[in-house]
């Protein structure tokens, strides 16, 4: 069994195998996978939980669901002893979601594979896969012209996750955002000064919203500021060429990042992201199973 918590221990080879069989998933033609997996998101999530349990019933898998709060963590229990009573329990995979940082304890129990649903600002890793897999399909790749991700980088598990995975695959990655909200270690990232940087040098922007749950002085975040420099209008969006495209891994938050009309633009293609969500997931599955 494998984990899919981040990329780290991921050959670039099983990340490729892993995109194409997203890409060339057909639900038909699954090989069921007899299994039990838990699905505890102890955050609250709408489409990677309904993702994670719509490709889980795809496969055959069997799902329960459980919250950290009915846990027996609430008693005091060791994460190594609620991973143990997981398995005598039969169940063989574990998708969690959680706003801590402790990725690293799961690493270690290797009797459960674990799927990262969002760990804390550090691990998102199927919505990487999803992100990539999107422009993988609409031929948006270039090795010599980067993915920019403009907004909250400090704070986000998707920028985490996904510079982790096209660094892997060999793909260059930009930032833009205003200082306080750029990530601590700008290494091997091109970082770029205004729109006009972003629309010359990139090909596709991710767009990330304003983590206001996890900005501790989020009462003296300047807003009107930040939208003013930072936000995504649709007269930037009508310098950029006929095959630029917007990607957000959702959800939006119209009038902050994006303004309406460029909300509406056919460049803005997370449509074309959600679509991509259950195949992902059934590749994760498979892939933590040892089916890819």
């Amino acid at each position: 069994m494998n984990h899919l918590l981040d990329f780290q221990n991921v050959e670039k080879e099983n990340l490729e195998k892993i995109i194409n069989s997203i890409l060339k998933l057909n639900i038909q033609k699954l090989k069921k996978i007899d299994s039990f997996t838990l699905l505890q998101f102890n955050e609250s999530s709408t489409r990677t939980r309904l993702s994670f349990s719509i490709a889980a019933q795809k496969l055959g898998i069997n799902v329960v669901e459980s919250q950290d709060s009915i846990s027996a963590k609430e008693k005091g229990e060791s994460l190594i002893h609620e991973l143990e009573t997981f398995k005598s329990m039969g169940i063989e995979a574990l998708v969690i979601r959680t706003k801590e940082n402790n990725l690293e304890e799961y690493k270690n129990f290797n009797e459960i594979s674990v799927i990262s649903g969002g760990f804390g600002n550090t691990s998102h890793p199927t919505q990487a896969l999803v992100d990539v897999a999107t422009l993988t399909k609409l031929n948006k790749f270039s090795y010599e012209v980067p993915v920019t991700y403009v907004g909250d980088l400090k704070h986000s598990r998707v920028f985490s996750s996904g510079r982790e995975l096209l660094t892997k695959l060999g793909f260059k990655v930009g930032v833009f955002s205003n200082e306080e909200l750029l990530p601590s270690n700008l290494d091997n990232l091109c970082v770029f000064n205004s729109w006009e940087e972003v629309v010359e040098n990139s090909g596709s922007v991710e767009l990330l919203r304003v983590q206001k749950e996890r900005i501790e002085n989020i009462e003296g975040f300047d807003f009107n500021n930040y939208k003013k420099n930072f936000q995504l209008t649709n007269e930037i969006l009508e310098n950029t060429s006929d095959d630029f495209v917007v990607l957000h891994p959702m959800p939006i938050n119209i009038g902050i990042e994006i303004d309406d009309n460029a909300a509406k633009s056919k460049k803005f293609i997370y449509q074309e992201q959600l679509k991509m969500a259950i195949p992902a997931r059934v590749a994760s599955y498979q892939y933590v199973f040892g089916a890819i």
